[in-house]
């Protein structure tokens, strides 16, 4: 399986991530260790979505860019709020 990488800027990859964090560092750490989210910043949602305090490492729109839609199969956004 290809990896997935998290930060291009400077080539971190969310098994690199996931091993430190299981290591026990955090988030923060990570990014000073790192230099996750300091280049283009692209990176530093994505990585809070997944990573930071209230972040799902399993949430499926990361990984699918999916919308959530009204399941008709029509694509169409729901007003779900």
């Amino acid at each position: 399986m290809a990896e997935i990488t998290i930060c291009y800027c400077f080539n971190v990859t969310k098994a690199d991530i996931e091993k430190r964090l299981a290591e026990g560092k955090s988030l923060d750490e990570i990014r000073a260790d790192t230099g996750l989210g300091w280049g283009c910043g692209g990176c530093a949602r994505m990585a809070e979505k997944l990573w930071g305090e209230n972040g799902d490492p399993n949430d499926p729109s990361f990984y699918f860019n999916a919308v959530e839609t009204d399941n008709s199969g029509t694509g169409v956004e729901s007003d779900a709020d």
